[in-house]
């Protein structure tokens, strides 16, 4: 796929670190998954990400009936079942759960929603049993697992923790508090994976955490330091609204959102209790997702939003309930129930055409048209996602292209990133560590050739300045350019602009006029092409 899928998967299948904060806990389990003799090694992942949302779907629907219980009219009959199949469908109906279930990177927030699944079913399962203590010790014990998938999300729980600690009476216990914080560590250990599998060098491995300042690096997700800040302008909130709104009222069933949102102040009238503990969950995640996040990361809300659509087809039902229980025309309720029902399957039915994804190649083609450019033993420094996923699977997870010296050019800013560079061919190593200056690092790259002749991406982000400083020039060559200690004559530039074009590099550049929505990867894909094109012109 085109996100950061195929990291994700070379990472859980050699036992790398992808990028910040490591996702320990996914790649430790999503090992296992790629031993499963089904399909390819992304395909496992793909699959584990659908079961784990098919998992919490079940725990959700559960979670309903508990919460069944604490209303005044409890009957669960047909009528009940065949409202719990249609907020089944809108669950999975969701753009942002159907479109995470498909993919390997999907995995993260997948998880994030099985933890979420899990502890909400605990918690309504504590308030009718108080004296059975083991689910309130689960639950720290789950929290410290979640931080070790994606901490970011998980550490909003705190609130929810406290309010449920503080509703059974065992907030401030010693004893309490020591079992709590003992299987939270627990709960965490995974992040040991982290230092043990750097030391070993394990392949791709983002910011070599062998000590402790690098470890924290990478934990505290350093590489994005500075862009996500907590006070924010009046446009940022104004854009994280605005697609917070789309995601909540046009990725869901129509007017689901606002359904949840009446479940969920029907919940204040009827159990103050079950709404704190739910609010106290719910509230803080949400405004987190709201407020802070990168501002150019924007397009990404709907996969944070994942981790709240059980709570929100919960609030959905208290709603939907009260309705039916107050509606005049009781005959009427099967009728109402199937109409819902029908409205979620379309919904399903027009997400299915927007996310399906069977045919969708170019990521990958695009990555392995980039390697098949390459010569023998060729350094490549890569600049973006399309470059470095699909090349991380290709190499790690496929077993291609073991000559190729390949470093995102991201890395080069570290010491760690040159290290990595070096420990890929022997005869680099005297070249990378002759100096310490990043400089005359990268131009003694080019002393390589012929062995190891030199290239780079059609991106340039972080490396541009640097590359235009270097000795020598950079040639269009397909989808990389190569380095050249002087440039080609006019009549070889003009030869191979002609080949590219007739390799239809270009195509696609101009809008195709259906309206199609177009994913990131192409978008940036034709950039490239654009932008290739100008270098030639030149």
């Amino acid at each position: 796929m085109s996100d950061d899928s195929g990291e994700m998967a070379a990472a859980a299948y050699n036992l790398g670190l992808p990028h910040p904060p490591g996702y320990p806990f996914f790649n430790l389990i999503g090992h296992w998954v790629t031993w499963v003799p089904l399909g390819s090694i992304a395909f496992r992942l793909n699959c584990f990400s659908a079961l784990l949302t098919l998992i919490s779907l079940f725990l959700t629907l559960a979670t309903i009936r508990r919460l069944n219980d604490f209303f005044e009219k409890t009957d669960e009959g047909i009528s009940f079942d065949f409202l719990l199949m249609a907020l089944g469908l809108v669950f999975v109906s969701f753009r942002g759960v159907f479109t995470q279930s498909l993919t390997a990177k999907g995995c993260v927030y997948t998880l994030t929603l099985l933890f979420m699944s899990v502890a909400i079913w605990l918690y309504l399962f504590h308030l009718k049993n108080p004296d059975d203590k083991r689910p309130l010790t689960a639950v720290w014990f789950l929290w410290g697992t979640g931080l070790a998938n994606h901490w970011q999300t998980m550490v909003l729980w705190i609130p929810f923790l406290l309010v449920w600690s503080f509703q059974m009476g065992r907030l401030w216990k010693p004893r309490t508090v020591l079992l709590a914080a003992s299987f939270v560590l627990m709960g965490i250990s995974p992040y040991l994976y982290l230092p043990l599998r750097a030391r070993l060098n394990c392949e791709p491995c983002w910011g070599y955490p062998i000590n402790l300042s690098l470890f924290y690096w990478v934990v505290s997700r350093q590489l994005v330091a500075g862009v996500e800040h907590w006070v924010q302008g009046v446009p940022f909130y104004m854009e994280s609204a605005k697609e917070m709104g789309r995601a909540l009222f046009l990725d869901w069933i129509p007017g689901f959102a606002v359904l949840s949102l009446g479940g969920l102040a029907l919940l204040w009238k009827q159990n103050r209790k079950v709404f704190w503990g739910l609010a106290a969950l719910g509230t803080p995640i949400f405004f987190g997702i709201f407020a802070v996040h990168e501002e150019y990361n924007t397009y990404l809300l709907p996969a944070y939003l994942v981790s709240l659509a059980g709570l929100l087809v919960l609030f959905g039902f208290v709603a939907i309930k009260s309705f039916l229980e107050n509606l005049a025309v009781p005959k009427a309720i099967p009728l109402l129930i199937g109409v819902f029902g029908l409205l979620a399957a379309e919904q399903l039915f027009g997400v299915f055409q927007l996310e399906d994804k069977s045919r969708y190649t170019l990521a990958e083609d695009f990555g392995t048209n980039a390697m098949k450019d390459l010569p023998l033993g060729a350094i490549l420094l890569a600049d973006g996602d399309h470059y470095v996923m699909p090349i991380w699977y290709s190499h790690f997870a496929q077993g291609k292209r073991p000559d190729l010296v390949f470093e995102p050019s991201v890395f080069l800013y570290h010491g760690w990133g040159w290290k990595q560079l070096g420990d890929q061919s022997e005869d680099l190593k005297p070249l990378v560590n002759a100096s310490n200056l990043f400089q005359d690092r990268l131009n003694a790259l080019t002393q390589a050739a012929p062995r190891h002749p030199l290239f780079r991406s059609l991106g340039r982000e972080f490396l541009g300045p640097a590359l235009d400083k270097m000795p020598g020039v950079w040639v269009p060559r397909g989808l990389v350019y190569a380095w050249e200690p002087r440039m080609p004559s006019g009549s070889e530039r003009l030869s191979q602009a002609f080949r590219g074009i007739g390799e239809e590099r270009l195509r696609g550049l101009e809008a195709d006029g259906t309206g199609a929505e177009m994913d990131p990867s192409s978008q940036q894909i034709y950039r490239y092409y654009a932008g290739q094109l100008s270098a030639w012109k030149q």
